[in-house]
């Protein structure tokens, strides 16, 4: 990845990560939501925000698929009791895996960075694990 595609693919991921927590603290349409931002924002004339669209739609599209791999991959802690910034990392980073828009490794350093950026201490490490295991059993 070239030095520029990478922070851009960076910003696309944490932008998606605040649309998809917005929208479920709000209980909107992570769509609505991502439409109504990058309009007051002007996202859409940066060169990450067709990622983080693709990335929003994917996750709004599978996220009964996504969740079930979050529940199924985190025993301790069901869904409901997640914070809702890990979840919704968790969620980007599952969409991710599954269509492997990035080896399975970036995937889950990218997750981590954005969590120790945007969530609690321990964050990281739990995302990178509940990542980590839905990437080995993908093989």
């Amino acid at each position: 990845m070239g030095e520029e595609t990478y922070p851009a693919r960076r910003k696309a991921r944490k932008h998606a990560v605040e649309v998809l927590y917005s929208a479920q603290a709000r209980d909107e349409a992570p769509e609505t939501v991502l439409r109504d931002t990058a309009d007051r924002l002007g996202w859409a004339t940066h060169g990450w925000f067709p990622f983080a669209r693709e990335i929003v739609a994917g996750v709004a599209d599978e996220l009964e698929g996504v969740d079930e791999l979050i529940a199924s991959s985190s025993s301790n802690w069901p869904i409901d009791r997640m914070p809702r910034t890990d979840l919704a990392i968790l969620r980007v980073g599952v969409w991710e895996l599954e269509h492997e828009t990035a080896p399975s490794s970036v995937v889950i350093s990218e997750a981590v960075h954005i969590a120790n950026e945007l969530s609690t201490e321990r964050s990281g490490a739990f995302i990178n694990g509940v990542l980590g295991k839905i990437a080995a059993a993908r093989g």
